[in-house]
């Protein structure tokens, strides 16, 4: 989690301005938000994959209104042993008061800010408003900001300047499997209280009712540590009579989880699975110890079939859900698409031939799953998705198949936004924006060029704003802008060309979103189809399951869509089969990515 500005040999140039125009303030809205992930993915010498907990995005600008340097900050960490020292709280005090604790996750100085003082100038602007900013958007104050300094990179000179203080060294611990490994690189700690009292403020007997640590967080819902995947999964509520009930389910999903995490595809291989767990993984789980033996027992592949089949699955989907919830990024973009699921024969409405996921852009998070039944369509099925997940406040990418006002009108109701194309299915509110190609000539233009697989696309994206035009013209609710999309695709080796235009509409007015932004969401949106789809088709073989009938394909679908979620939420592997191999390989560490809060 360290981070830095970075630091250049090079002279620093004069900004041409003096320091106290600089301003610090929050990002105003989504494409604001997408331009500052990129910018500091593509600068920062860390990347960035989004932020824990409730993160605050602050952008330094100068009277042009230019940025000059750009700063994250998300949840504090959940254990420093210099920082608790330094505030001297109980561990009670801790688990409760820690929402008031933000730490600096990333700073970053672009290169028109690279002067003298500007970096302790920024950090200064930055820790000054970020209390209140909190309190605004999440309805806490922060007391203290923290970070960590890599002392072989940085020796944390601006943050020295700008009021913070050094107060130890981290063990030098990273997460790993589950578990912590030494990676030899301990940082050190530094710390800016942001209230005269922070430390004796933290630490003291009162508790104001506007700090809210009574009320319960998704990222810290039990005292003492986050809740783990098995512990959600306890919350799935029991089908079978009370009567002979041997196996509980909470522990038949953990180890199905596991398995799903080793590559396991059906009842069968997650039985055996389950087999070769010795006796203190199957304690792990709490699996069911037989009275005759009085050894642990795992459920047998007859055992693990019913109940797969017997679990209801928007039960299981709301348990997974808020697992994910708790540890994706707050904000972004969610992309909303169906799948056929293997079916012969629906058992029901919630068994359907049909199953729609959101994941997030960029991070690839499984944000929730449902089904739609044949006679209810992907259409309806995506509304009820979007009706029972948080997205007020995103942007919501969905294919034209959604192009309706219907459905339109059901995301600004949810107080979220929409990027959509329109094509054949919509053949009145294509010809409306086919009318617009001269107009869309003339408009600034966002291109990109990329190179792979043996392909050269090039995309041009043009944007008229429609707030003037008459409300039956492109007639979708609450649309505030058109776009024109032109791909041009040539396969090098055949040396052959096409070009493909697609237009579309978006709530998003030109305040939020340019060209740049709607093309970067347009190519975001099939992320789900590469980054979901793709996985569970190849890596986790689900087109050629056999497994047909009732509620086990939905069921097995959200296992996988968990697996996925986890083994991207850990980072450590950059392909789905490395981590398989990985996990089939240490069963123990699939066990912990499942018993442990990750």
């Amino acid at each position: 989690m360290s981070d830095r500005a970075h630091e250049h040999n090079d002279a620093a140039v004069e900004l041409g301005f003096s320091l106290s125009a600089v301003e610090v303030r929050p990002v105003s809205d989504a494409a604001e938000r997408a331009r500052w992930d990129r910018v500091m993915d593509a600068e920062h010498y860390l990347g960035f994959r989004g932020m824990f907990g409730h993160g605050i995005r602050h952008v330094a600008t100068g009277p042009d209104g230019e940025w000059l340097a750009l700063l994250g900050w998300c949840a504090g960490a959940f254990k420093v042993k210099a920082r608790d020292a330094w505030i001297g709280w109980a561990p009670e005090q801790q688990f409760r008061r820690l929402r008031l604790i933000a730490n600096n996750c990333r700073f970053l100085v672009l290169p028109r800010g690279r002067a003298p003082n500007l970096a302790s100038r920024v950090l200064a602007l930055s820790a000054r408003r970020l209390s209140a900013d909190m309190e605004a958007r999440f309805g806490h104050p922060v007391l203290l900001a923290e970070t960590f300094v890599d002392p072989s990179r940085f020796r944390g000179v601006c943050y020295r300047a700008a009021g913070w203080e050094q107060v130890g060294v981290t063990r030098g611990y990273a997460r790993s499997g589950g578990g912590w490994v030494a990676h030899g690189e301990p940082k050190t700690v530094w710390l800016r209280p942001l209230a005269p009292s922070a430390g004796t403020d933290l630490a003291g007997l009162a508790e104001p009712a506007h700090w809210g640590c009574g009320q319960e967080e998704p990222e810290l819902p039990e005292p003492g540590r986050l809740r783990s995947l098995f512990d959600h999964l306890r919350q799935v509520p029991e089908f079978r009579c009370a009567r002979g009930v041997r196996h509980s389910l909470a522990s038949v999903l953990a180890i199905a989880v596991a398995a799903k995490l080793a590559g396991a595809q059906g009842p069968t291989a997650i039985a055996e699975f389950g087999a070769r767990l010795d006796q203190r993984q199957l304690a792990a789980v709490r699996a069911f110890r037989s009275p005759t033996t009085g050894r642990l027992t795992p459920p047998s592949r007859a055992s693990m079939h019913r109940l797969l089949s017997g679990i209801d699955p928007d039960a299981l989907d709301r348990a997974v859900r808020r697992f994910s919830a708790a540890r994706r990024p707050p904000e972004g973009a969610l992309a909303i698409d169906g799948k056929a699921a293997p079916l012969h024969r629906p058992a029901g409405p919630d068994d359907g031939r049909m199953l729609l996921a959101a994941v997030t852009h960029g991070a690839g998070i499984v944000a929730g799953q449902t089904a739609s039944d044949s006679a209810g369509g992907e259409i309806r099925g995506a509304r009820r998705l979007i009706r029972e997940l948080d997205v007020g406040g995103r942007v919501l990418t969905l294919d034209a198949l959604h192009s309706c006002p219907k459905t339109a009108r059901l995301i600004l109701d949810e107080g979220a936004d929409y990027v959509m194309p329109v094509k054949g299915n919509r053949k009145t509110l294509r010809e409306d924006l086919a009318a617009f190609n001269a107009a869309f000539d003339a408009a600034p233009a966002a291109e990109t060029l990329d190179k792979g697989h043996g392909r050269l696309e090039e995309r041009a994206c043009a944007l008229l704003s429609l707030e003037e035009c008459p409300d039956d013209l492109a007639a979708l609710p609450g649309r505030r802008q058109a776009f024109r999309i032109r791909r041009r695709r040539t396969v090098l080796k055949k040396n052959t060309t096409t070009v493909e235009t697609v237009y579309g509409l978006t709530s998003l007015g030109a305040d939020r979103a340019g060209p740049a932004e709607i093309l970067a969401l347009n190519r975001g949106h099939w992320e789900i189809e590469n980054r979901l789809h793709y996985v569970r088709d190849w890596s986790w073989d689900e087109d050629r399951s056999r497994v047909r009938n009732g509620k086990l394909p939905r069921n097995l679908a959200c296992l996988s869509n968990v697996a996925i979620s986890i083994i991207r939420l850990r980072g450590r592997f950059k392909h789905q089969p490395q981590a398989q191999r990985h996990y089939a390989a240490r069963q123990g560490d699939a066990l912990r990515e499942v018993v442990n809060a990750a």
